[in-house]
């Protein structure tokens, strides 16, 4: 008969996890998809919907000592959180984020991994805390989180997903003419894309316009050019599940950008859009289509950017735009 304390010692238990909450009732799809699960009150759950109350939000969770941050809300709410958790000094160690996609996008999410609350609700994830994390269907995985510094005079951020020129537009054009139209998920995205493609097709530049960008980064990697698009990211999948990279590098951002004279544009981008040009590389450059995986980047252009869905303007004499890593954030799929 085995010895009841030799068995207890031989699997040792792990301390519960302190579980805070952040959700933003104002999300796409809150109260049409998640509702019908509330927030448990057991767990302290504070309500952010605009950036200055996420900030307090993460600055009174860090101060209970909460190492397990759940955050529902859309991919900029997720975006503000991880500005907070990285760049606020409020931990010690940094928590891990479970993210409960309600937004209207929820790119991050889909790629990093989330909590199905909506089918199951939140027991499963307060089980998981309890438990101290030993549960077996869950998984815990290290990502690289974006550092984004618009100018010198401005205060970093973070996020996962950086955009300039047609993705600027597309993004725009969709928050402002298909979300109102109940066109959420990616649905409004394939739309906005389609658009695009039609413009290109017909030289119609009254929905975009390229951009000119001057683009460094810490390899020695040059491009000056009217550009198209340029995007940079730390995740695999973007929106539609696009990979626009093929970057050989080891290193933790991956960018693209596409010149306005790029040759055999439609039909390449299939191919551009799934990141299947690592083949011939250096052909793809001299036909305008530049990808690498890079450390840092330094960009001048004079235009608006995105950042996961959220809006910035770079401006001539602000200094250039500066990309980075600023850490590797522990994210929970359950």
């Amino acid at each position: 008969m085995a010895d009841p304390e030799r068995s207890s010692a031989s699997c040792p238990q792990r301390a519960p996890r302190h579980l805070g909450i952040i959700y933003n009732s104002q999300s796409g799809r809150h109260r049409r998809r998640w509702g019908r699960h509330p927030v448990p009150t057991d767990v302290p759950a504070i309500e952010a919907k605009r950036p200055e109350e996420i900030e307090r939000a993460v600055t009174e969770l860090a101060a209970l000592g909460v190492d397990t941050l759940a955050v529902a809300g859309g991919d900029g709410t997720v975006q503000c959180v991880l500005s907070h958790v990285l760049l606020g000094g409020l931990f010690e160690t940094l928590p891990t984020l479970a993210l409960v996609p309600t937004g209207s996008t929820n790119m991050t999410a889909r790629d990093v991994g989330f909590i199905d609350v909506r089918r199951r609700g939140w027991q499963p994830l307060i089980d998981w805390a309890a438990a101290g994390g030993m549960v077996a269907q869950a998984t815990v995985a290290d990502h690289p989180v974006l550092r984004i510094q618009a100018s010198d005079s401005q205060a970093p951020i973070c996020g996962m997903f950086f955009g300039v020129g047609a993705v600027h537009h597309a993004v725009q054009y969709t928050q402002e003419n298909l979300h109102s139209k109940g066109l959420r998920g990616e649905a409004g995205p394939g739309l906005a894309f389609l658009r695009f493609l039609k413009s290109v097709a017909l030289q119609d530049q009254r929905h975009f316009a390229p951009t000119k960008i001057r683009l460094t980064d810490d390899a020695g990697h040059v491009v000056d050019d009217e550009a198209l698009l340029m995007v940079a990211s730390t995740l695999n999948r973007l929106v539609l599940s696009f990979h626009p990279f093929w970057g050989t590098e080891d290193a933790p951002l991956a960018w693209t950008t596409i010149s306005q004279t790029a040759s055999r544009f439609l039909l390449r981008l299939p191919f551009v859009a799934r990141g299947w040009s690592r083949r011939r590389p250096d052909a793809m450059e001299s036909a305008g289509y530049v990808s690498h995986n890079s450390h840092e980047l330094q960009l001048e252009f004079d235009d608006g950017f995105i950042v996961d869905g959220e809006f910035h303007r770079s401006r001539p004499g602000d200094g250039p735009v500066r990309l980075s890593v600023a850490g590797h954030v522990p994210f929970l799929s359950l």
